[in-house]
């Protein structure tokens, strides 16, 4: 299977709805007057931060937004949160005070100019938020045709598509803007992809678990006792996460300092690395 690659006619594509969507959200702007628009704007970058700040803490109590029941927590506890005080700030803005419509002369071109102002800030906000998204489903898609063009297999309905739109979105001079603006690292999408390739690959999955800092890790006592804990077995195949942060073990897990300590020591990368390439001779330990 070929790997698919960018388009100039797509990326022409998603400049001109990036466009579209900049003037669409100009006259929202307008129509909504200067402050309902900005406090829409407020509203996303506030609650971001809220919705942040929640997950942190939510994490932070299973363990960090590293570990897999700190992250589901965050992502319950912050995205909820962070949903409430958009409503809310959203909320105000509707109910005290006026659109541009109900202005008149120049207080309605002032009102409404300074709408569009917000409108525009607003759609780049979005675009800019949409930059990542894209790249980093792509990201992962290209790990999955990674893995059907090394099997000689087809790759999901999906995986072909979105590869396409970050390949296409990251051609050019317009590709380099694009990248330069995302406040994602390159290395983070190629962790993605790797991290793809491996939970797609039965062979890479175990290469993973072969490289020596994942062999030291996987005979620590706790880890041992979590893949012989059948309650957690059940909950990961079901993918049930509500019960995988409640379990016992793994909250002891997560709490432990001295295994937090383990795993920040391992090179993630390079197992990641050594999981995707061709089959070799297991790594030297290192010191």
């Amino acid at each position: 299977m070929n790997i698919p690659t960018g388009s100039p006619l797509w990326q022409a594509a998603l400049l001109f709805i990036g466009v579209v969507f900049l003037v669409f959200e100009a006259w929202r702007g307008w129509r909504a007057g200067v402050i309902r628009s900005g406090l829409n704007l407020a509203a996303i970058l506030v609650s971001s931060l809220v919705g942040y700040l929640a997950a942190q803490i939510a994490g932070g109590l299973f363990g960090g937004l590293t570990t897999p029941p700190g992250f589901v927590a965050g992502a319950i506890v912050g995205g909820g949160l962070g949903l409430v005080v958009f409503f809310l700030i959203w909320l105000v803005g509707v109910l005290l005070f006026k659109r541009t419509a109900q202005h008149g002369g120049l207080l309605k071109v002032l009102w409404g100019g300074g709408g569009a102002v917000f409108g525009v800030l607003l759609g780049l906000f979005v675009l800019w938020s949409g930059i990542t998204i894209v790249r980093g489903l792509g990201a992962f898609a290209e790990g999955q045709a990674e893995t059907a063009s090394r099997k000689n297999a087809k790759a999901p309905p999906a995986a072909g598509g979105l590869v396409t739109l970050k390949e296409s979105l990251e051609l050019g001079k317009a590709g380099e803007f694009f990248q330069s603006v995302d406040v994602v690292p390159k290395e983070m999408y190629e962790i993605i992809s790797q991290v793809s390739q491996v939970v797609s690959d039965q062979d890479a999955m175990l290469r993973f678990i072969e490289y020596p800092g994942i062999q030291e890790l996987m005979q620590n006592p706790k880890i041992t006792a979590l893949l012989s804990d059948p309650a957690v077995l059940a909950a990961a195949e079901k993918r049930n996460f509500i019960a995988l942060m409640g379990n016992k073990s793994l909250i002891a897990a997560a709490e432990d300092p001295a295994l937090g300590s383990e795993i920040r020591k391992i090179d993630l990368q390079a197992a990641l690395k050594y999981a995707v390439a061709k089959p070799s001779p297991v790594p030297a330990k290192t010191p």
